[in-house]
């Protein structure tokens, strides 16, 4: 049986008031606490596995944990327990009483929101607004991500990555013509063919509000919350890289990281630009065929990916989130001309965030009609959770 090494676990406590109590990310703080050139593969790999998967089961390993002693020693001893680890020797680490935590386990078991670590107001929001669904949706939220590629089609095809991963021997599944999903978790940022633009790491239900904006050839598109550049990537791709997409983004980190990965790829048709020019982003009303707005949301229907993101939402936040979502909407509605599109995303499964968002949207502005839309739920095998709508601008 495994047994936890003493500085690892302290690396793990102070890993998890970071996140838990100080609100820090956990990519970053696992790669803080694992960067160290110190540390072995095998111990870098048993510190963030403990963190990653302690934050996503977080209200479990709370609820199970024992009474006495310091509240993140006994979380992390539930969690050495559950998963078969023993810890340290020290006596601050050796607190569990098996049959007490056995009784825990079974309690825990028969409620899911603990089973399955929903913060309780979410619990509820969820049962109430998605009574058939949303079980499911927090049971997924709990297993472990697949890992999908996009295919630049531009450049590469779905037969010719599988060649390249086969004489590398990565293990995939070619799932379609443009898409492949990793039968394993590697690193990527080094391999040749991703630095050469061949594909982007995309989950599959992302991909799909590419294709449901089926943007055609020259088009003029706007992509009103572009963040990281996935989506404008992917319509540029669809495009040919005919056309111009204008990328826009409040976050300018997040602007940064997207030029960076535009240098890997054949795209000349995208132009990034953030919201500080108050007179550009004037001048935008009636210039675009298209606009995308994914919107800034709970993050509900990815909660196995941004695993941190369930504990740091508030109803407050929630509530500035719609407002925010609700504010870009109507901005860029100008920017369409008419006969033109308007398509709302977020990766949230929350109907207020979704359906009741465009109900609210279309009731004030008239000049917009609802053409389709579909709503993807997270499948615990399969793609994230999704919201997608195109609306049109009537010609008059």
């Amino acid at each position: 049986m495994l047994k936890a090494r003493w500085s690892h676990c302290n690396d793990i406590r102070s890993a998890l008031i970071e996140i838990m109590n100080e609100g820090g990310n956990t990519e970053i703080t696992v790669k803080k606490y694992t960067s160290s050139p110190h540390k072995g593969s095998k111990d870098r790999r048993f510190i963030a596995e403990a963190i990653f998967d302690i934050v996503k089961n977080y209200r479990f390993y709370d609820y199970i944990k024992p009474e006495r002693g310091d509240s993140f020693i006994a979380i992390i001893t539930a969690y050495f327990y559950q998963n078969q680890i023993l810890p340290p020797d020290n006596p601050e680490w050796q607190i569990i009483d098996p049959a007490s935590i056995d009784q825990k386990i079974q309690e825990a078991n028969l409620q899911p929101e603990v089973k399955y670590s929903v913060p309780q107001w979410l619990f509820e929001k969820g049962s109430q607004s998605l009574p058939n669904h949303w079980l499911g949706i927090i049971a997924s939220s709990i297993t472990k991500a697949p890992i999908y590629l996009r295919v630049n089609n531009t450049i590469s095809d779905c037969n010719q990555l599988s060649r390249y991963f086969s004489k590398l021997g990565i293990g995939h599944t070619i799932v379609n013509e443009n898409c492949i999903r990793l039968h394993n978790r590697i690193n990527l940022n080094q391999d040749r063919a991703y630095q050469n633009g061949w594909y982007e790491i995309q989950d599959k239900g992302s991909q799909r509000i590419g294709h449901f904006c089926n943007p055609h050839i020259g088009m003029s598109i706007i992509d009103a919350c572009c963040g990281g550049g996935g989506k404008s990537l992917h319509l540029a791709d669809l495009m040919e890289n005919s056309g111009h997409i204008l990328a826009l983004d409040i976050n300018v980190n997040a602007l940064k990281s997207f030029k960076n990965r535009l240098q890997r790829t054949p795209f000349t048709n995208i132009s990034i630009a953030d919201y500080n020019d108050a007179h550009k982003i004037e001048s935008l009303n009636n210039s675009a065929e298209m606009v995308l707005c994914d919107v800034p949301c709970s993050a509900t229907g990815v909660m196995r990916r941004e695993i941190d993101q369930k504990w740091k939402l508030t109803p407050e936040q929630l509530n500035r989130l719609m407002d925010t979502q609700s504010s870009i909407l109507s901005m860029s509605s100008h920017w369409v001309i008419p006969g033109g599109y308007l398509i709302y995303a977020t990766c949230s499964v929350l109907p207020d965030e979704n359906q009741n968002q465009i109900e609210n949207f279309l009731r004030s502005h008239s000049e917009f009609l609802k053409i389709d839309e579909d709503q993807l739920y997270p499948e615990t095998d399969g793609h994230d959770g999704f919201y997608m709508c195109k609306m049109q601008r009537n010609e008059f």
